[in-house]
C-alpha cells in the first residue's frame, strides 16, 4: 500500500496537518509560537501561500501576521471584506498606521465607518478622531459626526456636541468620556423645555445620563443641579454629597420646582437621597462640615423612602444625613418636616433616624387621625416603638380582610427590624406562624419582608421559622414562583451568613431546606452555587450523607441530591462522594433529566471542565445536548466536535440519540454566535450539512426546521432552502443569507429577486438587504433599492422595508430617493406612511411640508406624520401649517399634538399659538377641531398665551381683568396677524358672535356659545387647585357677557379658591362669584369631593375669615360654600376650637340646607 506524500513545509496543508488536530485553546497559541520562530523569508513565503487560499487559510495568515506584529499585512487586511473585522480588532492593540484607519473613518460604507469609530475609541487614537471629525461632518452629516465623537477628546466634544444630534447611546458613552460637555448640552436642552408641561418627561429620559455625569465629574454634576435641577436623581445626589460644601452653596440658590400659586414664593429646593448608609469617603466629607452647615444640608437632602404604598418589602433604613446629627437636632428637623398637620405621614426613613421615644411622639397623634384607614394606620404604626406598635399590628393581622393581613404581617416584621434587637426580632418571627398558613399573598409578602432582613438580625432567626416557612411554602398548593423565590432567598442568605460565621450546623439546615425549594417544579430561580467555604461545604454534604444516621434525614430523592450538589458545585472536586455521585448519576441514571443535570454539575469546576466533557462525550455523544457541555465543546474542546457530528449523522432521523436524548429526533443546538469560527473547515462543513438536513426533514416540527435554517451560514445550503423550502424555512434562510459574509453581486441579486415576491419571504429578503448594504457604499445601496421602491410590481411590504432601509441610511441621496418614491402616482398609502417619518427630518423645506400636508388626509400617513416623538421647531411650524390648511381630522390631530408644546416666545411658538387661536374661532371647523384647539390654548403657558399679565399685583380688580379680555376684535382675525393675546382674542371673537342680536345669526351664536363652554371646561380645574387666576377671571367675564352664567360662576369660584390657597382673601372675587350664584344655588359646581390640600394650614386665619364672611352673607349659596370650606380646613387643622365654633354657627344658619349640611359634618377623626 503506497503512503501518501507528506505535505511540504511552509504550505497551508502543512499547517493543517500539524495544528488542526489541537483544540482551539491549544491550537492558537501553538500557531503564534510557530509564527514567531519563522525566519522572515519563511514567514513571507508561508503568508503568501495562506493569503492565496480559502477563507480559513486567509484568516490563519492574518493571525500569523498579528502574532509577528506584521503591521503592513494587518493594514492591508483592513481593505479585505473577508478579513476586515478581525483586522480592525487587531488594530485596537497594534500600532497600525493612521492612513488606512483614516480611510475607513471616511469610507462610503456605513458599517465600515462605525467599526472604525469603535477602533479609534478603544485604541485611544483621540488626535486622529479630532482631526477627522470636521471632514466626517462635511461628508456624512451631523449624525455620523455624533457617532465619531465617542472617540474624540473632551475639548473637541465640547465644541462639536451642540452642532450634532447625538442619539441616546452616544450621549451615554460621552457622559463617561466628556461629562462636562454633556452637562452643558443637558443644561441647554433643559432651558428649552423647563417651562413646558413635558419638562418632567424630558427629565426622566435624561436622568440616567445626568447621573453618570455627576458620578464621573462632580463639578459638572453641580452645574447640572444649578441649571437643570430636575435631572438630578438619587444616585446623582449621592455622588454630589462627596462635595458637601459646594453642594450646599448651590442648594442655597435654588427654589422648589413644584408649582405654587402665582404670587407665592416657592420653598427651598430639596434633593432626594436613598435611605441607608453612605460610603466612608462621603461620610468623612460630611463630618468635616461645620455643624450648622451639616444641619442645613440635612434639611435640603432628604430620604423620602419608606412610604407604605403597596404590599411587599418595607425598607427600614434611616435617612443618612439625619443619622449624622445629634438626637436632639434630628428630632427638631423631623418635627419641622412633619408640621402641625396630623395628615402628613412622616417618611419612615426620617423616623428610623430618631430615638424610639421621639418616634412614638410623632406617631401618636397620627394614629388617632388614621384609625379608620387600616393601611394608613399600619403605615404609621411601623414607625412606633415595637411595644406600642405590636398590639395595633397584631389586631390588623387578625382581621378577616386579606388586604389588612397582607400589610400587617410584613409591617410587624419591619417594626421589629427597626427596633434592631435580635432577640425581639426572633420572637416576632416565631409569632408569624399564622402568616405562613394564610392565603398565598399573605405568605408571599411576609416571606419577602423576612428574606430582606439585615444580616445581623437574620443570624438570630430560629431554625423553626426557617423550617415552618419553607415547608409550608413548598407544600401549599397555592404557592407561586414569587413565594418560592422569596423562600429561596431567605434560605440562601441564611446559609451563606451562617457559613461565614462558622455556624456549619445552621448552614447545613438552611442548605437542605433550600434543596426542597429549588426542586419544586414551580420554582423559577437560579441554581447558582452557595458562597460557602470548603469546610462548610464538606459539613453540609456530610450532614446529608446516608452514612451518617445520627444526622438529619438524608435527601433520598435523586433530585434533592443533585440539587445539593449544584449548591456546592464550586467545591465539587474537594467533595469526593458528591463528585462520584454526580458522575455515576450522569452515566448510569435512567432518567434523562437527572442525567443531564448531574452532568452539568459534574463539569462545573473550571479546572477539570474540559477533561470531564471529553469523558462524557466519549461515553455518550448525546451529552452534547447539555448546554454546559455544548458550550465547552463548541468554544474550547473543538476536537470533540467530530464524534458528536458523527453521532448526529448516524442517529435515527438524522438526530442525536443517546442517554440524554433517548428518543432521538432532529437536534438543532444553539452555540454562541461566532463559535463556529473556531472550528476546522471540515467540522464546520459537517455542521452545516447537519443543519441543512434538519431544515429539510419533513418529520421535524416547522419551528425546528426554521431554527436550523436560521443557524446556517453556508450559501450553498441556504440558496436551495430559500428557493424551494416551506415559507417559514425559506424566510429563515433568507434572513440567514444576510449574515453569511461579504456582499457579492450574486447574493444581492438573489435577495432582490426574492424581495419582489412579497409576503414573509419578501420582508426577510429586504431585511437581509438592509444588513448587507450597510457594508456597501451608500451610492450602491441607493441604486439597488430605488427601483425596488418605485416598482409597481413590488409588493407593498417589500417596498415599506426598502423605504425604511433608505431612511436609516440617510444622506442627500437617500432623501432624494424617498422623495422620488413619494411622488410616484401609484404609490401605496402604506409605503408613503413608511417614508413619512424620514421626510419629517426635512419638514423645514416648503416642498417637503407641502407633500406631507397633502398626504395627511390618509389615516395611515396622518398617524405617522402627526406624532409626539418629534420636538424640533421646524416640526412645530409644520403642525401649525396643518392646523391652518389640513382637513378636519388632520387639524384636530395637530391641535392635540401641539397641546403642551407651545412654550416660550420664539416666532415659531407664537405662530403656533396664533394658528390654534384661528382654529378655535374658525366657523367652518367642526367640534373636534375647535375643541382640541381650545384645550391646547388652555394648556399653554402665559408667555405664549399672553393672558396673564403681571403676576405681582394682587389688587387688580375685575374691571382691569375684563379689559384685558376685551382687547383685539374680530377684524384682526380675517387675514391679518392674530393678537399676541391668544386667549383674549378667542374670547373677544366668540363673545361678539354670541351676543349678536340678529335673528338670522342664531346658528352662529349657538356655535359660539358652545365654544365658550368648551373654553370654560378646558380652563377650569374642577376646584381651582391649579387654575391661573387672571385667566379664569378673564374667561368668567366673557362667559357672563355671553350669558353662560353657570359656567361664569364656576370660573369665578375657581379664581376665588385659587386666591385663597395663596393666602389672599380676594373679597372682590368672592363677591363676583356670589353675585352669580347667590340666587341660583344650582350654578354651584359639585363640591362633594372638595379639598384644599395642605394650603389652609399655612393660611388658616385667611380661610377662617373667608368662612365667616360667607356665613354672614346669609344666602344659601354662600352658606354651602362656607360648610365646604369649614369641613376641608377643619379636617386639615385637626378641628381646633376656632373651626368647631364656626361649624356650630353654621348649624344655626338661616338656610335649612346649609344648617343640615353643617349638622351632618362630624368634627374630628376619620380623615
Amino acid at each position: 500500500m503506497a503512503h501518501s506524500t507528506p505535505p511540504q513545509p511552509l504550505t497551508p496543508e502543512w499547517i493543517s496537518t500539524h495544528f488542526d488536530s489541537l483544540p482551539f485553546p491549544a491550537r492558537m497559541p501553538a500557531l503564534a509560537c510557530y509564527a514567531r520562530t519563522l525566519a522572515p523569508d519563511a514567514y513571507a513565503t508561508l503568508h503568501r501561500a495562506l493569503d492565496a487560499g480559502d477563507q480559513d487559510e486567509r484568516h490563519t495568515g492574518l493571525f500569523l501576521a498579528v502574532a509577528r506584529r506584521d503591521l503592513d499585512s494587518v493594514a492591508a487586511a483592513l481593505d479585505d471584506p473577508v478579513l476586515r473585522r478581525r483586522a480592525l480588532a487587531a488594530a485596537i492593540r497594534l500600532p497600525v498606521p493612521e492612513e488606512p484607519l483614516a480611510a475607513h473613518v471616511l469610507s462610503d460604507m456605513r458599517a465600515v465607518r462605525h467599526s472604525a469609530y469603535r477602533v479609534l475609541r478603544l485604541s485611544r487614537r483621540r488626535s486622529l478622531a479630532d482631526r477627522l471629525l470636521p471632514e466626517v461632518y462635511e461628508r456624512h452629516g451631523a449624525q455620523e459626526a455624533a457617532r465619531l465623537l465617542i472617540a474624540c477628546s473632551p475639548g473637541t466634544v465640547a465644541r462639536w456636541l451642540p452642532r450634532t444630534d447625538a442619539p441616546p447611546g452616544v450621549l451615554s458613552t460621552l457622559a463617561r468620556t466628556a461629562p462636562a460637555a454633556v452637562a452643558a448640552l443637558l443644561i441647554r436642552e433643559y432651558g428649552e423645555r423647563a417651562d413646558g408641561p413635558y419638562a418632567y418627561r424630558y427629565a426622566q429620559g435624561r436622568k440616567l445620563v445626568a447621573t453618570v455625569v455627576a458620578e464621573r465629574d462632580p463639578a459638572a454634576g453641580l452645574s447640572l443641579l444649578r441649571d437643570a435641577p430636575r435631572l438630578i436623581g438619587e444616585r446623582a445626589a449621592v455622588a454630589l454629597l462627596r462635595r458637601p460644601a459646594e453642594l450646599l452653596d448651590v442648594l442655597r440658590g435654588l427654589r422648589a420646582l413644584s408649582s405654587v400659586p402665582p404670587g407665592e414664593e416657592a420653598g427651598p429646593f430639596e434633593l432626594t437621597v436613598p435611605a441607608g448608609p453612605l460610603g466612608r469617603a462621603t461620610v468623612a466629607a460630611l463630618r468635616a462640615l461645620p455643624a450648622p452647615d451639616l444641619v442645613e444640608l440635612a434639611t435640603r437632602c432628604r430620604a423620602t423612602g419608606g412610604h407604605l404604598r403597596a404590599p411587599g418589602r418595607q425598607e427600614v433604613a434611616a435617612d443618612p444625613l439625619l443619622a449624622l446629627l445629634p438626637p436632639a437636632e434630628r428630632r427638631r428637623l423631623v418635627s419641622e418636616q412633619a408640621g402641625d398637620y396630623t395628615g402628613h405621614r412622616v417618611p419612615l426613613a426620617a423616623l428610623a433616624a430618631l430615638e424610639p421615644a421621639d418616634r412614638a411622639e410623632f406617631s401618636d397623634a397620627r394614629l388617632e387621625r388614621w384609625k379608620r384607614r387600616p393601611v394608613h394606620l399600619i403605615a404609621v404604626a411601623v414607625g412606633l416603638p415595637l411595644a406600642d406598635a405590636e398590639p395595633i399590628l397584631r389586631e390588623q393581622a387578625s382581621q378577616h380582610r386579606i388586604h389588612q393581613r397582607v400589610f400587617a404581617w410584613p409591617a410587624l416584621l419591619a417594626c421589629a427590624e427597626l427596633k434592631g434587637d435580635p432577640d425581639e426580632f426572633a420572637r416576632i418571627a416565631l409569632s408569624c406562624e399564622r402568616a405562613w398558613h394564610d392565603q398565598e399573598e399573605v405568605r408571599r409578602y411576609t416571606l419577602q419582608q423576612l428574606a430582606g432582613t439585615a444580616a445581623r438580625l437574620l443570624t438570630a432567626l430560629p431554625e423553626q421559622v426557617l423550617r415552618d416557612a419553607t415547608l409550608t411554602a413548598v407544600q401549599s398548593r397555592d404557592s407561586k414562583a414569587e413565594t418560592l423565590a422569596a423562600a429561596a432567598l431567605l434560605l440562601r442568605r441564611t446559609a451563606e451568613s451562617a457559613a461565614g460565621r462558622g455556624d456549619r450546623e445552621r448552614a447545613a439546615t438552611a442548605a437542605l431546606l433550600l434543596c426542597q425549594v429549588v426542586t419544586d417544579p414551580r420554582h423559577r430561580g437560579s441554581y447558582r452555587p452557595l458562597r460557602v467555604d470548603l469546610a462548610s461545604a464538606r459539613h453540609i454534604w456530610t450532614t446529608a450523607s446516608p452514612s451518617e444516621p445520627a444526622q438529619q434525614a438524608p435527601p433520598e430523592d435523586p433530585a434533592l441530591r443533585i440539587a445539593l450538589a449544584e449548591l456546592l458545585a464550586s467545591h465539587l472536586t474537594e467533595l469526593p462522594d458528591a463528585d462520584a455521585l454526580m458522575r455515576r448519576t450522569a452515566l448510569t441514571d435512567d432518567d434523562p433529566r437527572a442525567a443531564a443535570r448531574a452532568a452539568a454539575v459534574w463539569v462545573t469546576p473550571a479546572g477539570v471542565r474540559e477533561d470531564r466533557c471529553g469523558q462524557l462525550i466519549a461515553a455518550d455523544p448525546s451529552f452534547a445536548a447539555v448546554p454546559e457541555v455544548l458550550a465547552t465543546i463548541t468554544e474550547r474542546r473543538t476536537d470533540l466536535l467530530a464524534p458528536v457530528l458523527a453521532a448526529v449523522e448516524t442517529g435515527d432521523g438524522r438526530g442525536l440519540r443517546g442517554r440524554i436524548r433517548p428518543r432521538g429526533g432532529t437536534w438543532v443546538p444553539r452555540p454562541r454566535a461566532g463559535a463556529t469560527g473556531r472550528w476546522r473547515p471540515k467540522e464546520r462543513q459537517e455542521w452545516y450539512e447537519a443543519l441543512a438536513a434538519a431544515a429539510t426533514d419533513e418529520r421535524a416540527p416547522m419551528r425546528v426546521r426554521a431554527d436550523a435554517a436560521t443557524h446556517l451560514r453556508s450559501p450553498a445550503h441556504l440558496h436551495p432552502l430559500a428557493e424551494h423550502a416551506a415559507q417559514p424555512v425559506s424566510a429563515a434562510a433568507l434572513t440567514a443569507l444576510g449574515e453569511t459574509g461579504p456582499t457579492t453581486p450574486e447574493l444581492l441579486a438573489t435577495l432582490l429577486r426574492h424581495a419582489e415576491t412579497g409576503g414573509v419571504r419578501g420582508r426577510a429578503a429586504v431585511a437581509s438587504l438592509r444588513r448587507l448594504l450597510a457594508e456597501a457604499p451608500d451610492g450602491q445601496a441607493i441604486a439597488l433599492l430605488t427601483p425596488l421602491l418605485n416598482s409597481r410590481a413590488t409588493p407593498v411590504g417589500s417596498r415599506k422595508e426598502a423605504a425604511r432601509t433608505l431612511g436609516v441610511l440617510g444622506g442627500e441621496g437617500a432623501g432624494a430617493a424617498l422623495i422620488e418614491a413619494w411622488d410616484q402616482p401609484h404609490q401605496h398609502r402604506d409605503v408613503r406612511a413608511a417614508i413619512a417619518p424620514f421626510l419629517l427630518r426635512l419638514a423645514d423645506r416648503d416642498d417637503i411640508a407641502r407633500r406631507l400636508l397633502e398626504g395627511v388626509g390618509e389615516p395611515a400617513i396622518r398617524d405617522a406624520v402627526i406624532t409626539r416623538s418629534v420636538t424640533s421647531a421646524a416640526y412645530i411650524a409644520f403642525l401649525a401649517r396643518v392646523v391652518r390648511e389640513g382637513d378636519d381630522d388632520s387639524a384636530a390631530a395637530a391641535c392635540a399634538t401641539l397641546a403642551g408644546r407651545v412654550v416660550g416666545e420664539s416666532p415659531v411658538m407664537r405662530d403656533a399659538a396664533h394658528a390654534l387661536g384661528e382654529a378655535a374661532v374658525e366657523e367652518r371647523r367642526p367640534w373636534k377641531v375647535w375643541h382640541a384647539a381650545v384645550a391646547a390654548i388652555a394648556g399653554m403657558n402665559s408667555s405664549a398665551v399672553g393672558a396673564e399679565g403681571a403676576e405681582g399685583d394682587e389688587s387688580t380688580d375685575v374691571a382691569v381683568v375684563a379689559e384685558a379680555a376685551e382687547v383685539t376684535r374680530a377684524a384682526e382675525v380675517a387675514m391679518g396677524r392674530p393678537s399676541s393675546d391668544v386667549l383674549g382674542h378667542v374670547l373677544s371673537v366668540l363673545v361678539e358672535t354670541a351676543t349678536a342680536s340678529s335673528n338670522t345669526e342664531h346658528v352662529r351664536r349657538r356655535d359660539a356659545l358652545r365654544r365658550l363652554e368648551g373654553c370654560a371646561n378646558a380652563v377650569s380645574s374642577g376646584y381651582g387647585s391649579y387654575v391661573e387666576v387672571r385667566r379664569a377671571d378673564a374667561l368668567a367675564t366673557a362667559l357672563e357677557d355671553a350669558g353662560l352664567l353657570r359656567e361664569a360662576a364656576r370660573l369665578a369660584l375657581d379664581a376665588a379658591w385659587a386666591a385663597l390657597r395663596r393666602g389672599d382673601p380676594a373679597p372682590e372675587r368672592w363677591a363676583k362669584a356670589l353675585r352669580l350664584a347667590d340666587d341660583h344655588p344650582g350654578r354651584l359646581p359639585d363640591l362633594s369631593g372638595f379639598s384644599l390640600g395642605a394650603t389652609p394650614v399655612r393660611h388658616a386665619e385667611t380661610a377662617l375669615r373667608t368662612a365667616r364672611m360667607l356665613r354672614e352673607r346669609g344666602t344659601p349659596s354662600a352658606g354651602l360654600l362656607a360648610v365646604v370650606l369649614v369641613r376641608a380646613s377643619g379636617a386639615r387643622t385637626g378641628w381646633d376650637a376656632a373651626w368647631r365654633t364656626e361649624l356650630s354657627a353654621l348649624r344655626r344658619h338661616p338656610d335649612p340646607d346649609t344648617a343640615m349640611a353643617a349638622l351632618l359634618t362630624e368634627p374630628g377623626g376619620g380623615g
